[in-house]
């Protein structure tokens, strides 16, 4: 049987696993019921499963087959406070398709899927694969396949690098009326370095790309109350992983200059994984747009040297190490906006079971023409001497 016999045979269980995936609808770091789900489904088809992979208890890999080389399929499966509003569900019925239907047809190759908690950064297992893929928990892998549902068909992947910090500010509490002058207010230390940390915005070239989010999630108890204790998350992101660095180490020297202006201290900390800018492999980008020209596709390119990246993913880490081919697949209509409640409905697999159907197929095919060993040592080649 041919690729798409054994995917029309196999497609209802993707649905309906991606179906699952969709109305457990579980935030990042508590995906039990769905990483419980994929695993049980990848049993049930002969796959050797490790749970609590890499020491998350949401986290999975899925192993079969022999071979001394390994093709691996990143699935994620968590959602967002309004539900899948960016799709997940669609990964991992994707993730799975693919090394269900692989592992009917290849010979010589392990395929594994490895399920991922928490991409969008929620709670304790926040960027997963940045904890594997540092850890060493993929190195046996010899290419990766990520995807994700967008507004259009798309090869290869761009990301900016992300890196959130944590500024406690830490002053004296004083009656606000009595005896101000006693207290050091750590909420008009905070107010002012996030202004200047606007300000310093001005210091990044164009092409840098920068974007700075702030938030004050401490500031004080009572109104007539000194407040000696402030918080001020700040995420930064920049098309460069080293500006990125340059700008967090700026801006953690203006917050202790400007806490102490104001009788204060300031502990910073980081609170995210660092989520690093993406690396194409050419040649698999290549293969995967040839596959998807076959089936009367037209894919847009998404290459780091061509576009401006619009957000931030773990899958770049792993890209960094390991060749990975990203392809993305079109629900709802051009330009609907991601992690809405539009791009939630057009995540039901129901509706987007099409796309879903031909971004299987496109990667499955893809995947065979690459497992042969020779292939697989010529992308090994070129993305090390790349580095």
């Amino acid at each position: 049987m041919d690729s798409r016999s054994i995917l029309d045979e196999l497609f209802p269980e993707v649905i309906k696993a991606s179906e699952n995936i969709y109305n457990f609808a579980e935030l990042g770091s508590s995906e039990h019921r769905s990483s419980r789900y994929l695993a049980d489904l990848l049993k049930k088809h002969g796959f050797s499963v490790k749970e609590n992979f890499a020491g998350m208890s949401t986290a999975f890999r899925a192993e079969i087959g022999t071979g001394r080389k390994t093709l691996g399929f990143l699935a994620e499966y968590d959602a967002l406070p309004n539900g899948h509003s960016c799709g997940h569900n669609l990964i991992s019925g994707w993730a799975v398709g693919c090394a269900l239907v692989l592992s009917k047809i290849v010979s010589g190759v392990k395929i594994c899927v490895v399920g991922t908690p928490s991409e969008e950064g929620i709670g304790e297992y926040a960027g997963s694969k940045i904890r594997m893929v540092d850890g060493g928990y993929l190195s046996d892998v010899d290419v990766f396949f990520g995807s994700h549902p967008s507004d259009s068909w798309g090869v290869g992947s761009t990301a900016l690098s992300d890196l959130t910090l944590r500024l406690e500010i830490h002053g004296k509490s004083a009656h606000g009326a009595d005896s101000p002058e006693e207290g050091s207010n750590a909420l008009d230390a905070a107010v002012s370095i996030y202004q200047g940390i606007n300000n310093l915005r001005g210091w990044a070239k164009n092409d840098k790309h920068l974007v700075v989010g702030m938030i004050i999630t401490k500031g004080g108890e009572a109104t007539n109350v000194i407040p000696e204790l402030a918080e001020l998350n700040v995420e930064i992101r920049s098309t460069s992983q080293k500006f990125v660095t340059l700008f967090a180490e700026k801006v953690t020297r203006l917050a202790t200059s400007m806490a102490q202006s104001y009788g204060c201290t300031v502990k910073d900390e980081v609170i995210t994984p660092f989520y690093s800018s993406y690396r194409n492999s050419r040649i698999l980008v290549d293969f995967m747009k040839r596959e998807l020209e076959l089936m009367g596709i037209n894919p847009k390119m998404h290459l780091e040297d061509a576009e401006i990246p619009s957000g931030s993913t773990d899958e770049a880490n792993v890209s960094q190490k390991i060749p990975t081919c990203h392809i993305d697949f079109p629900v709802g209509y051009p330009g609907i906006p991601g992690h809405s409640d539009e791009f939630r409905e057009a995540s039901n697999p129901v509706k987007a079971s099409e796309s879903l159907y031909r971004a299987i197929l496109a990667t499955v095919n893809c995947a065979l023409k690459i497992s042969n060993p020779e292939i697989l040592e010529k992308i090994k080649a070129d993305f090390e001497s790349g580095k």
